[in-house]
């Protein structure tokens, strides 16, 4: 059976001397946040640690930028991190992305799967999730796989799974509300009045 042809161009496969222009992505939902009053939460702390340990690893890849996108959800790429990204990536300034896996880049299947198989490779940019082996430029093969598309899904039915779960937990606040108020009413009408 034969695989999907990359859409990477090919010839950069052979210039192994080549310096990457890495843009570092790192995003986190408010839901899944730890900070409450830190500055930054302790995952993007985390994960700028795992994206500098990757490029100092590695000797053909120069970090250009961070982008953080702390508090916002994935499903929506309307994230100003990821847009300033876009924006150094139309302008030339960097040629490859890096995130810690998949979910950071965001948590819509469609999208996602549009920017790795579709903008990424139209602006000649090299795409890395470690924690996924996902490198469109040292395995060309790994952006097509059946496995992507498989973590994508996956992904944004986390993200759906997570909103149910959410609205449903904020239900039950205020349903218990509802019931101590009518309780503390209730109390207030039989109380005695002097």
């Amino acid at each position: 059976m034969a695989g999907r042809k990359s859409k990477y161009i090919l010839e950069n496969q052979n210039v192994k001397e080549k310096i990457w222009s890495v843009a570092m992505y790192i995003r986190l939902s408010q839901e899944d946040s730890d900070n409450e009053d830190r500055k930054e939460s302790n995952s993007i702390t985390s994960q700028k640690t795992l994206l500098n340990e990757f490029i100092k690893e590695h000797t053909d890849l120069k970090a250009f930028d961070t982008y953080v996108d702390d508090g916002y959800t994935g499903t929506d790429f309307n994230r100003p991190g990821f847009q300033r990204l876009l924006e150094d990536m139309k302008n030339g300034n960097i040629n490859c992305v890096l995130v810690k896996d998949l979910s950071r880049l965001g948590r819509n299947y469609i999208e996602v799967g549009n920017y790795i198989e579709q903008v990424f490779p139209l602006f000649n940019i090299r795409f890395i999730a470690i924690n996924d082996l996902v490198d469109s430029f040292e395995n060309p093969s790994s952006t097509n796989t059946i496995l992507i598309p498989f973590k994508n899904l996956i992904n944004d039915e986390y993200a759906k799974d997570t909103s149910i779960k959410i609205k449903s937990a904020l239900n039950g606040r205020k349903k218990k509300r509802r019931i101590c108020w009518s309780l503390c009413i209730i109390w207030l009408y039989k109380k005695p009045h002097r």
